[in-house]
């Protein structure tokens, strides 16, 4: 009666086959491509559709259409509101492409194993469900629990037909459908043994219930014999996984249960049964989701979600990069895509990407509008990914810092969803905005979320996060610097972080601002202060003083704290520990460094010739220590920790930048951060007052990569460079030197 039934609707939709819509009862049409063929043709081709709420709470029939309009036999297998419906259809031939047409006009018809289609391997899953009866039912197809979902996949290449756990990340309590299909190579008696290593699991054969018994002592010799013709069989194992937690995988003792079997003309050694091989498992064809269109060209909402990066360390909530995008299909060209978050926040656009916490599910909402033709959908994500992230890569950093700002810019103002964020999103940013990285999630922070950022983060991490945005603009914009220094000082409420904010100011009035005078009102205020502000002020009015071409007012100034700095060694007999990045983290234990990368720490290196005199033998070898100290942090891409052994360089070793190489390791410093104009002055100022230097040739050559690098006219150091060539005319970087001049 099916087979007659099927030939009459074949009939009457060939008739229709040279229309654009095959169907004219069909509300939707999915466009599905092919994209892997079946091991037989009789296991035809698996597909998982998504819903969301566009089928509005229906179970309709499919019709599966090539495009020339031939007829393929489909039965739906599982069905829920949210994440879709799986089916099965029939053989295609050679067809790269099919239509699959959903009704309500006709009653949903659900696979049968006498249908004539083998699918296989199908692993369906019910998380949250611990007991046999609910494995049970899902044998028996239709509609299920929002939770239940399937894939393609048989086992794992050490157990090929298998149930491993569920592949979507949740975690037990479980229960597992596998339907398959194995190929019988002869007819006889089979001796099938299952292994069930966790939960409880039964075995069909063709329908009929697997009675195990122990048939000996060895491997798999708790069995039985199924009598098989040659061909293909249907395998159903129902399988609960109770408990809770994840799921073992370990290869010994991991995975929930695996079937073994052994033919009726094969003799084994030592075991009674061998895994049941890959080749002997059908495989039901693969096909991908290429759009979704409805009749009367209303928009349809409908997405993909792919997850991406993990930024997962330590005890912290996992966070994980999902791309989202919208299914078009023959959407009109002006349809508009809303995406709505769980937070409250919304993106425009047919694809975003979100950060989603793991391990837990989440539900996005998207809008397609077109014209005043609406669509909506519930996409639900359980956050689960496996990229491996490492925060040592640039792209990465990048990624984390250019996401949350994008969802900064689309949370609401009130109530703002920054206020409850896990530490794991504020540990991850203080984490990816080091040194010139990060301005626009920042601004963001300290403008539109001022409030929030200072009522839940503490003291030592809104510095930080404030002294990044600070580099930043001193780099990208010295004037908004100003403003934003100014903002914090209001903000201040203790007199060192005060004190601290002045000398930023007084910094890039001097570095980048070129005013002078304001810079020396400042710093002459700091430097009576004392303490480590006031010797920090020193230093930079020596630095104003070297700027400006007086060598003996700078000189002076850096002698004068230089013998201070001798005076409190000989006093201390040692040099407090420098501040690590952990520290940035917050004051109570610091999480796991995600860069897995222990800082270096060189040991001292001769001192170079004509130092010892000036320092003394100790402070010269010190000098050189830091100096290689800072040049390994630069190189191993640890540029925070650098930063902080220059700072702790100057204030013992001054005088090293006008008899040493502190002038070049700064500025190697600042070159990697691509900060040319604080790199600058310091290098002109060095390569115009330092007549005779084995340092000099390389300042000179780095003074030329700021000027060219910042794009800046060749003119505003010809005089300088003309002056060091004519020092340096035997020297190799004469012909660099030249070769500028020369405007190369």
């Amino acid at each position: 009666m099916f087979v007659t039934a099927f030939i009459a609707l074949f009939a009457a939709l060939r008739a229709d086959a040279a229309s654009e819509w095959q169907l004219p009862e069909a509300m939707l049409r999915y466009k599905i491509g092919i994209v892997g063929k079946p091991t037989h043709a009789s296991a035809g081709y698996y597909v998982r559709l998504p819903d969301g709420g566009i089928l509005r709470g229906v179970t309709p029939a499919t019709v599966v259409m090539t495009e020339d309009g031939k007829v393929i036999p489909s039965f739906l297998l599982w069905q829920n509101s949210e994440s879709g419906f799986s089916m099965v259809f029939g053989d295609v031939g050679d067809a790269k492409s099919v239509n699959v047409y959903l009704t309500t006009a006709r009653q949903a018809n659900f696979w049968k194993p006498n249908t004539g289609i083998t699918p296989s391997a199908i692993l369906c899953a019910n998380p949250g469900r611990d007991t046999m009866n609910a494995a049970k039912a899902l044998g028996n197809f239709g509609r299920v629990e929002p939770a239940v979902h399937s894939v393609n996949k048989a086992g794992i290449p050490r157990a090929p037909l298998s149930i491993g756990g569920d592949d979507t990340g949740r975690s037990k309590p479980a229960v597992f459908y596998l339907l398959a299909h194995v190929e019988a190579a002869v007819a006889g008696k089979y001796w099938v043994a299952p292994f069930v290593r966790h939960g409880a699991a039964e075995v069909l054969i063709d329908g009929t219930k697997l009675t195990t018994k122990e048939q000996s002592s060895k491997w798999g010799g708790d069995g039985a014999f199924v009598e098989l013709q040659k061909g293909l069989h249907r395998v159903e194992i129902f399988q609960t996984a109770p408990g809770v937690g994840p799921y073992d995988y370990t290869p010994q003792n991991g995975g929930l249960s695996f079937l073994t079997w052994r033919g009726p003309q094969e003799t084994l050694k030592s075991v009674e049964s061998r895994v049941i091989e890959n080749k002997e498992i059908v495989r039901s064809g693969a096909c991908r989701l290429t759009g979704i269109e409805a009749k009367d060209g209303s928009p349809v909402a409908a997405a993909q979600v792919r997850p991406g990066l993990v930024y997962w360390f330590g005890d912290e909530e996992p966070l994980i990069v999902y791309s989202l995008q919208a299914i078009g299909g023959s959407n009109a060209a002006d349809t508009t895509y809303t995406w709505t978050f769980p937070e409250g926040g919304t993106a425009e656009g047919s694809s975003v990407q979100w950060l989603i916490p793991g391990f837990r599910e989440s539900r996005v909402r998207l809008t397609a509008k077109s014209g005043k033709l609406i669509s909506q959908c519930v996409v639900p994500i359980f956050g689960f990914g496996t990229e491996a992230t490492s925060l040592n890569k640039l792209a990465h950093r990048e990624a984390y810092r250019d996401i949350l700002a994008k969802m900064l810019a689309a949370y609401p103002r009130t109530p703002d969803p920054v206020a409850g964020w896990s530490d794991a999103y504020w540990n991850n940013l203080l984490r990816t905005v080091e040194q010139g990285e990060g301005y626009a999630v920042l601004r963001q922070l300290f403008t539109d979320r001022w409030e929030t950022v200072r009522k839940k983060l503490g003291t030592g991490q809104v510095t930080a996060l404030q002294d990044v945005l600070v580099d930043i603009a001193q780099r990208d914009n010295p004037q908004e610097a100003v403003q934003w220094l100014e903002k914090f000082f209001a903000a201040a409420t203790d007199m060192p972080r005060k004190n601290e904010l002045r000398l930023r100011n007084a910094e890039t009035l001097l570095y980048y601002l070129g005013d002078k005078k304001a810079a020396l009102t400042l710093l002459t205020g700091l430097a009576g202060v004392g303490g480590e502000i006031g010797e920090r002020a020193k230093v930079r009015l020596g630095d104003l003083a070297f700027i400006e071409g007086d060598l003996n007012k700078a000189t002076s100034y850096y002698a004068d704290l230089q013998n201070a700095a001798r005076a409190r060694r000989n006093a201390t007999s040692a040099i407090p520990p420098n501040p690590i990045t952990s520290q940035l983290l917050g004051s109570g234990t610091p999480p796991p460094d995600p860069k897995a990368k222990p800082t270096p720490t060189p040991a001292p290196a001769p001192p170079a010739a004509g130092k010892s005199d000036l320092l003394g033998r100790g402070g010269a070898l010190q000098d050189v220590s830091l100096s290689e100290n800072v040049r390994t942090l630069i190189d191993g891409g640890f540029l925070l920790e650098a930063r902080q052994s220059l700072q702790a360089w100057e204030r013992e070793f001054p005088l090293s930048k006008i008899s040493g190489d502190y002038i070049v390791r700064e500025s190697a410093f600042y070159l990697s951060n691509r900060d040319f104009k604080r790199a600058r002055p310091m290098l002109e100022a060095y390569c115009r007052e330092i007549d005779a230097s084995s340092f000099l040739p390389q300042a000179a050559s780095m003074l030329i990569a700021c000027v060219k690098l910042s794009k800046e006219p060749r003119d505003s150091i010809r005089e300088i460079i003309e002056k060091v060539s004519g020092r340096l005319k035997y020297h190799p970087v004469a012909k660099e030197l030249d070769a500028f001049l020369a405007g190369k």
